[in-house]
């Protein structure tokens, strides 16, 4: 009996969550390694995942836990300003040297936001953008960011 309990429970998290399909979102620098960085993937049960990457080599979990009812109706509202900035393949300067890339999957889309190196936070990043697009994605990654920093 408890079981149902818990199985209805989790399918009911699962209608919850704003995702039909993963976000993967990253947040990597060019240097000498390679790519290195953070990657964030949200389930569509809205569980999540942080991992760092190297290079070509996505390491383990560090971090894992399932966002909160809050968390999924904040990720809504940023999914939404997202799709309404209709987000393009590539943002963003041209190839840099040692670039920050901020990359999103979701849903067989991918956008690539391309920023100077270095960078400063995602918020500060997202008050200096000049455009509603590169504006959306960088408050999707600092949203997500901090939705899994807890």
């Amino acid at each position: 009996m408890a079981s149902a309990g818990l199985l209805i429970s989790g399918t009911i998290m699962a209608q919850e969550c704003p995702l039909s399909a993963p976000l993967t979102l990253k947040d990597t620098q060019d240097g000498f390694a390679g790519e290195t960085g953070t990657v964030w993937t949200i389930t569509p049960d809205c569980s999540y995942t942080i991992a760092r990457q190297i290079g070509l080599k996505t390491l383990e979990p560090h971090k894992q836990g399932r966002l909160t009812p809050e968390q999924q109706g904040q990720l809504k509202g940023l999914l939404d300003r997202v799709a309404a900035a209709g987000l393009p393949k590539q943002l963003g300067a041209g190839p840099q040297v040692n670039a920050r890339r901020i990359t999103l999957s979701y849903d067989g889309k991918n956008s690539l936001l391309t920023l100077a190196p270095g960078g400063g936070d995602l918020s500060a990043l997202r008050a200096a953008a000049g455009n509603d697009q590169a504006g959306a994605l960088l408050e999707l990654a600092d949203g997500v960011k901090g939705m899994t920093a807890g």
